[in-house]
């Protein structure tokens, strides 16, 4: 009897000592993404290898909420959808807690508020976003901490930076990250499982998250050239192109989402005519002229899905150590 209590105990000693450890690189991890170094996804397959490797009945000592909580990724995105910003942290009165933009929208509204601030020279403000969007087939989200009044620019722009930072001296993830405060006896355990992991996620973002995000704006940018043909148009026109135009958009936004599309073609623009001189000269050849572009965008997308391709399709994530 008294065997069995004291096994008892050491197997409740352990099971809290190795949920301690879980706690504390749970805790780890969320100050990665939360810094703009991994997207949530990545980091929630990172820790779930790491955690098994602690023990195998991780799942029932715990689930961080970035597993499954709130910091999880949103889902049920739609594969055409545009990614989506929403404030999670903000004292300024411009950058509401829960105040939600398409990332278009977003990372316009933030270069203008970043230069309207910096030329008046107001104090800076931090703003962290969180960026849900589609990734191959599965959601994922992002976070990214903004500093609003530096002259630093757009969301992108500060991403961008973000990521430059670190990519130039790796040291600095060291310097962020101390681990003197973790029990000295896992500190090694934690530096080899974690710190090849965000370097490599560094790259991943730089070389493929932030083109697809740009890749998004991009398609906005597009839209709106060829929205501002339309006022020239006849009346019983516009409404036919409007939906056309979405129909176009969407399909655009799909091949970025499902990988399809690794760069938006430099050549795909929309010359924006002046809408007086489209109705007073030829409308039908103006109209005709669009719809012949849109139909180039779209032949041209799918001659490039059809061509022969020596790479994989499939948005690259980090690679799990």
């Amino acid at each position: 009897m008294e065997s069995n209590n004291r096994m008892g105990e050491i197997t409740g000693n352990l099971k809290r000592d190795m949920k301690d450890l879980l706690s504390e690189s749970a805790n780890i991890v969320t100050g990665f993404f939360k810094r703009g170094l991994c997207t949530v996804r990545a980091v929630a397959d990172k820790w779930k290898t790491f955690a098994q490797s602690v023990s195998s009945a991780a799942d029932e000592l715990m689930k961080p909420p970035f597993i499954e909580g709130p910091e999880a990724p949103a889902a049920n995105l739609h594969p055409a959808a545009e990614p989506v910003v929403t404030v999670t942290e903000s004292r300024d009165r411009d950058f509401p807690g829960g105040k939600r933009m398409t990332l278009s929208e977003a990372n316009e509204y933030i270069r203008q508020m970043d230069t309207r601030r910096h030329e008046t020279q107001s104090t800076p403000h931090m703003v962290k976003v969180k960026i849900d969007y589609m990734w191959g087939d599965t959601s994922d989200r992002y976070w990214l901490p903004l500093e609003i009044g530096s002259g630093r620019g757009g969301l992108l722009e500060q991403m961008e930076q973000r990521l430059t930072y670190y990519r130039t001296d790796p040291q600095r993830i060291m310097q962020e990250f101390d681990f003197s405060k973790v029990d000295v006896q896992y500190q090694e355990f934690y530096r080899t499982s974690f710190l090849p992991f965000v370097q490599t996620s560094i790259e991943d973002l730089h070389s493929n998250l932030l083109p697809y995000f740009r890749n998004h704006c991009n398609i906005t940018e597009l839209k709106q050239k060829a929205e501002a043909l339309i006022p020239g148009m006849g009346e019983g026109r516009q409404a036919q192109f409007k939906v056309k135009l979405e129909e176009q958009v969407a399909a655009l936004r799909q091949q970025v989402n499902s990988g399809e599309m690794k760069q938006m073609p430099q050549q795909v623009q929309l010359k924006q005519n002046s809408p007086q001189r489209a109705t007073q000269d030829k409308p039908p050849q103006a109209r005709q002229s669009v719809k012949v572009r849109l139909e180039q965008i779209k032949a041209k997308q799918g001659t490039q899905a059809r061509q022969p391709d020596r790479t994989n399709h499939t948005p690259s994530r980090p690679k799990l150590k």
